[in-house]
């Protein structure tokens, strides 16, 4: 969450920045802030696939994914992939704004690929939270969790639905 908490105010830097500045590098705070946060998420979730293909136990690797000899949860391997669309969108943004100037409309093809990168950062880490919450001791008992003692990943995955209907919203400001 601290990854999507970093696209989040980067997004709106951004455009501040875009607005007051203008585009003059790529190499803005805003735009390091972005990466920095899908960066962020991509290697917390190779951390993790890396960790359940070598150190996890039995149960954790029949439950999880594969792919090319690695194991690790659905989340994980949707938030790499939204990490690796960021990191391709950035020097095909470049290119674009080189080639064509600011940005007639938000949804260039670079930002497209770049906002469903960043989507898929942050539902990778809903789902790990969902997993999370599925497999904890408290849901597998049969008596339900008192209130007092609910799980932090409800307010994780709160405050993570609350960052992807952010980005959603700048995402659909130009045809809103």
């Amino acid at each position: 969450m601290l990854g999507a908490t970093s696209i989040v105010i980067g997004i709106y830097w951004d455009i501040s920045w875009h607005r007051t500045i203008g585009r003059d590098t790529f190499w803005t705070p805003a735009h390091l802030a972005i990466q920095f946060g899908g960066l962020l998420g991509g290697l917390t979730a190779g951390w993790l696939v890396l960790r359940t293909t070598f150190l996890g136990t039995a149960e954790e690797k029949a439950s999880a994914v594969g792919l090319w000899g690695f194991r690790g949860p659905f989340g994980a391997w949707v938030t790499i992939w939204g990490c690796l669309a960021m990191l391709i969108s950035a020097p095909f943004d470049n290119w674009w704004h080189d080639a064509y100037g600011l940005d007639v409309k938000i949804i260039s093809p670079p930002h497209s690929v770049l906002a469903l990168g960043m989507w898929a950062v942050v539902g990778g880490c809903l789902l790990l939270v969902l997993r999370q919450q599925n497999t904890s001791a408290a849901w597998a008992s049969s008596v339900p969790p008192a209130p007092a003692a609910a799980s932090p990943g409800r307010w994780f995955y709160t405050y993570g639905a609350g960052i992807l209907l952010a980005m959603a919203s700048v995402f659909l400001t130009e045809v809103s």
